[in-house]
């Protein structure tokens, strides 16, 4: 049984990693102070520290956190997908791809493009690409019928799309914008054979 001070612990922790999370939110890596993060958690910058060491443990931790619950979705996604028939699984894993890379945007853009060049952080977004990679292909090769390198180079293309997307803004892009279910359409007709 968790006592009293363990839950004020845990619930402060919770509280210390969606700030973080909003923080990455609205100004990626470099919004994230130790200070920012605490004052917007209620707590103080010891508690962080006790906590976290600092903040690239911090970081790391908010990283590993949001990853994981990235995985966690996509290979649900995937595995709702997995019995339906060829066209409906296609459907339903570019709809879910799409959605995750628009929800998961700030988070890709705060690890993967701000954060590239730190070791830590590659290492777990280099773990959570292989995850994500191995269980899409694994689809399009099991309900869809592609060859395993039919499916990686469709997978390329379909993470591109989304990486697109975390990237650049629809402002960002020339002429009218494509509204999600028309990209999923088009990308729909480059995963079915």
């Amino acid at each position: 049984m968790r006592t009293v001070v363990q839950q004020r612990g845990e619930a402060s922790t919770r509280r210390m990693i969606e700030a973080t999370r909003a923080l990455l939110a609205e100004g990626g890596l470099g919004s994230v102070t130790v200070a920012a993060v605490a004052r917007r958690a209620g707590t103080s910058n010891g508690s962080l520290y006790h906590r976290f060491g600092d903040r690239q443990g911090l970081l790391l931790a908010v990283q590993d956190s949001l990853l994981t619950a990235l995985e966690n979705e996509a290979v649900a996604v995937m595995d709702e997908a997995a019995p339906l028939e060829p066209r409906p699984a296609a459907e339903h894993a570019v709809a879910g791809a799409l959605r995750l890379f628009a929800s998961y945007r700030p988070v890709l853009r705060a690890f993967f493009v701000e954060g590239q060049s730190a070791d830590a952080f590659a290492r777990r977004n280099a773990r959570c690409l292989h995850l994500l990679a191995s269980h899409a292909e694994q689809l399009l090769v099991d309900r869809v019928g592609l060859t395993p390198t039919r499916a990686a180079a469709v997978y390329r293309v379909l993470f591109s799309v989304g990486a697109a997307q975390s990237l650049f803004t629809e402002e960002h892009m020339r002429g009218e914008p494509v509204a999600r279910d028309e990209l999923a359409a088009v990308l729909i007709r480059l995963v079915l054979p």
